[in-house]
């Protein structure tokens, strides 16, 4: 038998050209599948056209300007990071104060993202998109402080209104009963109520002091039966009188220590409150149909607060710890009772190819984040 050696040596060739090109293969198309899935895997960043326009406002502990005039503050040392690690080029545009104000700039397309303190709304959310909320907060309220001397509380009650009424209320009364001796007893006692009529007046209304305070001097006493019959019965009415003031002036002075602490048991809708104008308090508070006193700032809230123009304030958790600690420590204190939960976020136009790789920065971060705006780092 005869063996056909031209046909073996083709059967060869294509045996080594397939083995070559799998290899092939393996060892390149290997590197390409896996190039491929690693820029899907790692969502690539295009490049934005341009110098990003960053805008943000004064709202600290999230964003402020320092004394060169540099912003400062957690969300922007966040994007800071963040636009290192993804190699944005940018610029902070100053925009009005308040958030509705720096969403509205975002809309109209004058900032291409807003690194401040966004609260996440359902109504925000179907004109813009939010990153990952890198802070979760919520909206607080805060009184003046509690911590009140008893020194203190005596003072601030012997000159308040209420008090002057009391005594003008007392005084008249005391007149009044003066007036009444006198003129039964000018006539048939001058040596104590005679003389002049202001002089007559004035000695009977002594008379009547001395009584009622239960003093008795004897330097001037009624003689006649109707002066007697008039003093016996001022002389009850003055023990009366004095035993209702001095129990009223004891409780007043303590429920001046306490009036704070029962402030902040009463619900909302028995305090004056007061909350930044257009922000997510007045949002809330409107929405629960309670009424308050809207201010421009913060900053107006809490100095109304401290002047006693009002109970309470309603702001951001926060910008409202921030400020105490900062300026009002010991003059004002946060309770713990959160009203409403509110999440911080970045903004950005809908659609905006930022928003992946932002997210995932985040998440790296916000558990260190969340650390550092709590305790003020």
């Amino acid at each position: 038998m005869v063996r056909d050696r031209s046909g073996d040596r083709t059967r060869r060739w294509r045996a080594w050209a397939s083995s070559a090109l799998f290899g092939s293969l393996w060892l390149f198309g290997g590197d390409l599948f896996s190039a491929a899935a690693t820029d899907n895997r790692l969502g690539a960043v295009p490049a934005p056209a341009g110098v990003l326009r960053v805008g943000t406002s004064e709202e600290p502990p999230l964003a402020w300007r320092d004394p060169s005039g540099e912003w400062q503050g957690m969300a922007i040392e966040l994007w800071r990071e963040i636009a290192g690690d993804l190699g944005l080029a940018y610029r902070f545009v100053d925009l009005p104060s308040g958030p509705a104000a720096a969403v509205q700039e975002l809309k109209e397309g004058r900032v291409d993202l807003v690194a401040l303190g966004v609260a996440v709304t359902p109504e925000l959310a179907r004109e813009i998109s939010y990153s990952y909320p890198y802070y979760p907060s919520a909206l607080a309220l805060a009184f003046r402080s509690e911590r009140t001397s008893t020194a203190w509380a005596v003072l601030h009650f012997l000159f308040s209104r209420e008090f002057a009424y009391v005594m003008g209320g007392l005084l008249f009364l005391t007149l009044l009963a003066g007036i009444m001796i006198w003129l039964v007893e000018r006539e048939e006692n001058p040596d104590h109520f005679g003389g002049r009529t202001l002089h007559g007046i004035g000695s009977a209304f002594w008379w009547a002091a001395v009584t009622m305070t239960t003093i008795g001097y004897g330097d001037k006493v009624p003689r006649t039966p109707k002066g007697r019959a008039i003093a016996l019965v001022w002389m009850f009415v003055g023990v009366v009188l004095i035993s209702f003031f001095t129990a009223w002036v004891t409780a007043g002075v303590a429920v001046e220590k306490m009036s704070n602490q029962s402030l902040q048991e009463r619900g909302l809708e028995g305090l004056r409150l007061a909350c930044v104008k257009g922000g997510t308090g007045e949002k809330f508070l409107s929405g629960e149909k309670i009424r308050a006193l809207t201010l421009p700032t913060a900053k107006d809230c809490l100095a109304a607060l401290v002047a006693g123009k009002i109970d309470a304030v309603v702001l951001r958790e926060p910008t409202l710890r921030y400020l105490v600690r900062t300026t009002y420590a010991g003059e004002i204190d946060v309770v713990p009772r959160t009203l409403e939960r509110i999440d911080y976020a970045f903004a950005f136009p809908r659609g905006s190819p930022l928003l992946g790789p932002v997210n995932e920065a985040i998440i790296r971060r916000i558990g260190r984040l969340s650390y550092r705006v709590r305790h003020g780092l």
